[in-house]
């Protein structure tokens, strides 16, 4: 699912990381790339730009605040030309920060709202 809110399209996609907490330091141990080949985080230069981003600068680009858990679902967005990171910027947010999961529900179309169900 992508969703848009007036500049920033994000990407719910199914891109999950993998964290370890020690004391107070919280690392990724992974980042999982859904398989599919039509991907949006595909770019020319990588097979996933998030996970570039996320091992090359780590939590800093993270936008959103939930629980810290083993794993978490994020959405992500790239702003600028993802073919050069030197050009764009990749944000990530927990898809179970409360406010990004309100923003979402809210812009998600109901059955009764879709053309299909009449």
């Amino acid at each position: 699912m992508v969703m848009e809110d007036n500049t920033t399209v994000w990407h719910t996609d199914g891109h999950q990381i993998y964290l370890q907490l020690n004391r107070s330091e919280l690392s990724i141990l992974s980042i999982v790339c859904p398989e599919n080949n039509d991907r949006a985080c595909r770019t020319g230069k990588f097979a996933c730009i998030v996970s570039w981003f996320l091992q090359t600068y780590g939590l800093e680009c993270n936008v959103g605040m939930s629980e810290v858990s083993s794993n978490m679902e994020i959405a992500w967005s790239v702003q600028g030309d993802p073919t050069d990171p030197d050009l764009c910027q990749v944000w990530i947010i927990p898809t179970q920060d409360e406010a990004f999961a309100a923003w979402l529900t809210a812009q998600t179309p109901s059955e009764e709202e879709s053309p299909e169900s009449s």
